[in-house]
């Protein structure tokens, strides 16, 4: 009985040495040991090439970090404009304790145009590894490294209203371009309340169409991910947006950036467009900039009015509603040139023209937002 009994609390005594043993595997502590540091960048130069865009532009290699105990590693790549890395991207990530990388032209391009990289314009980017277990655990970062960089102009999609919201109505031949500056396609142009209304990525209903972002909204017309307050989704439509604002004119922006995806239409200065009068003032059939002598244009519909002149070289000019500096004024859209958009005072230049001396005829649709100079 004796015997038995010692060999029940040697039995228990060893049962309670396991658990103690599993107890201090359960509470295993990880710590830091060396931090990963970049072995190799494949170039410390880049000039991107736009022809080249699924190329590999750069490959990031680096030396692992280290933990006291062995456990798997994940990395991120990321980048900055500044050494500091007060504001940086994450170029991309690495799991299962993989310590290299590569990137694409058309990758490293976009990248180098969010850090906001002028294009063909030389650039240092700088360049970091940071090494964590888990989500966000026991972090540890490499020195930095840095390249330089010359991106291209990047590629953005053109956008063609149409709607019955618009003045096109739903004529995918008619539907409009909108003007385009980098990532920012816009124009100021009419829209209807309450009316229904898309974009095109070409003069036909395919194969691209542009609406919100919604499961409203089947999958190939999802595009924008944020709008206006009056931008909205039109109940039992799943492939338009709806108008919900006043009518009347609108600087309607969108922003390409694959980072915004937005639209919205803001109320211009001249909200409205039927004006019983047009005027034409520049250096041009002898005004001369006067605006009290502005030559009258021929109104042909609400909004629509026409004038043939003669357009020397170097000649401009622009558009009033009074025969003075009045607040009616239309001009080139964001500046001087000659876009074939219009825009009304305060966001508007010149419109600039080389005419040899010879006859043209200006057409100006203050409903639409455009001008045409066509030759007689």
């Amino acid at each position: 009985m004796k015997l038995k009994s010692i060999h029940q609390l040697l039995i228990a005594f060893l049962v309670f040495l396991g658990l103690q043993s599993c107890d201090n595997r359960d509470t295993m502590t990880i710590d830091k040991g060396n931090t990963p540091e970049i072995s190799s960048l494949s170039s410390t130069k880049i000039v991107l090439d736009s022809d080249k865009q699924d190329s590999i532009a750069l490959t990031v290699k680096w030396k692992p970090a280290t933990y006291t105990v062995p456990t798997e590693i994940k990395y991120k790549i990321e980048i900055s404009d500044n050494e500091s890395f007060s504001d940086f991207l994450e170029l991309g990530s690495t799991d299962a304790s993989i310590t290299e990388a590569s990137y694409t032209t058309s990758q490293l391009n976009t990248f180098a145009k969010e850090l906001g990289f002028e294009t063909s314009e030389e650039s240092t980017m700088y360049i970091r590894v940071k090494a964590l277990l888990g989500a966000s655990s026991l972090v540890q970062i490499s020195p930095v490294k840095s390249l330089t960089i010359v991106p291209y102009e990047l590629g953005y999609p053109d956008f063609y209203i149409v709607g019955e919201a618009s003045f096109v109505g739903w004529n995918a031949n008619q539907a409009q371009l909108f003007h385009k500056e980098g990532s920012l396609s816009y124009m100021y142009t009419y829209l209807e309340k309450d009316k229904s209304f898309r974009f095109l990525g070409q003069k036909d209903w395919g194969p691209i169409n542009y609406s919100i972002d919604a499961p409203e909204i089947k999958e190939d017309n999802r595009y924008f991910l944020s709008t206006g307050d009056n931008i909205g989704l039109a109940a039992g439509d799943n492939e338009n947006m709806k108008f919900l604002g006043e009518s009347g004119i609108y600087k309607v922006i969108i922003d390409a950036n694959k980072t915004e995806k937005s639209i919205k239409a803001v109320v211009a200065s001249t909200k409205g467009y039927d004006y019983p009068n047009l005027y034409i003032v520049g250096n041009i059939a002898g005004n001369n900039w006067t605006a009290e002598q502005a030559i009258a244009m021929e109104r042909k519909s609400a909004g629509v009015f026409e004038l043939i002149l003669n357009l020397p070289d170097g000649a401009e000019f622009k558009f009033l509603g009074q025969q003075s500096w009045g607040d009616l004024d239309w001009g080139n859209i964001s500046g001087n040139g000659n876009s074939g958009y219009l825009a009304p005072k305060g966001d508007n230049g010149n419109i600039t023209y080389n005419g040899g001396g010879s006859s043209y005829k200006l057409t100006v649709n203050l409903k639409t937002g455009i001008y045409n100079i066509t030759a007689q």
